[in-house]
């Protein structure tokens, strides 16, 4: 009697691409099958993604931004004597001109971006390794957490698409509209409206996918990566309100 011995064929391995369209339908797996890869590519790539699509929505607001800072700069120049409105005039011209606001605009906001992504892996990571992640590494967080903001970079390219569609400015973003006074200055000096405009379906969208793919990767209950995302977020709001409160407070005195 003859036996043959049928080979099984090797589950296909998902391409980089077919990753990032898994992040929406099948989070879970998605995450299990980067856990398992390695490369400089699978942090880079959707690192990429949102850096691309924040200077999208970046070069399509800087016009109606610009346009704001120069109303609000002759509004507070018209509080000046003449000759010192002048000389602050003629800085303005440089500090306020497009090329200068798009080079500062997307510079900082790249590096904030970046530091944001560390920040946060830093603070799963250790958090992680408190509450008993298994076999956790640094880098395995830092890449989970920079897939997890692909959402983001989907609210970058509506907020782009609702820009150019309105031919405005977004003036209050997130829930900040629940708060807002329609007063730059007023809104400045309120710690609510950097709080709310922080929080829409992306922010918490990524915040989901942070909770399951730390799961993943740290290999802890759920329950555990809730409670760190969720103290996490508490802080991350904290220090977006640290400006308004400590504005409001100089303006005040």
């Amino acid at each position: 009697m003859t036996t043959s011995i049928e080979s099984m064929p090797a589950p296909k391995t998902p391409s980089l691409w077919q990753l990032l369209f898994g992040m929406i339908d099948r989070p879970v797996a998605t995450f299990e099958a980067i856990s398992a890869r390695r490369g400089r590519w699978m942090w880079v790539l959707p690192l990429l993604v949102v850096i691309v699509t924040f200077a999208v929505v970046t070069v399509v607001q800087i016009p109606y931004t610009l346009e704001m800072a120069r109303q609000q700069a002759e509004v507070q120049l018209a509080e000046l004597p003449a000759e010192q409105a002048e000389a602050a005039r003629a800085t303005m011209e440089f500090t306020l001109s497009l090329p200068f606001m798009l080079a500062t605009s997307l510079g900082a906001g790249i590096i904030i971006l970046i530091l944001g992504v560390l920040v946060q892996a830093a603070f799963l990571y250790f958090g992680a390794l408190i509450i008993g992640g298994n076999d956790v590494s640094f880098g395995a967080v830092f890449t989970m957490g920079t897939w997890a903001r692909l959402p983001m970079a989907i609210g970058y390219l509506v907020q782009a698409g609702f820009i150019y569609f309105i031919q405005g400015a977004i003036m209050y973003p997130g829930l900040a509209f629940l708060v807002s006074t329609g007063s730059v200055l007023e809104d400045a000096k309120n710690p609510l409206m950097p709080l709310l405009a922080s929080i829409d379906i992306f922010w918490l969208w990524n915040l989901l996918l942070v909770v399951l793919g730390l799961a993943v990767v740290a290999r802890i209950g759920r329950g555990k990566s809730l409670l760190l995302v969720l103290l996490y977020a508490v802080l991350a709001l904290g220090i977006t309100v640290l400006p308004s409160l400590l504005f409001g407070a100089g303006v005040g005195g």
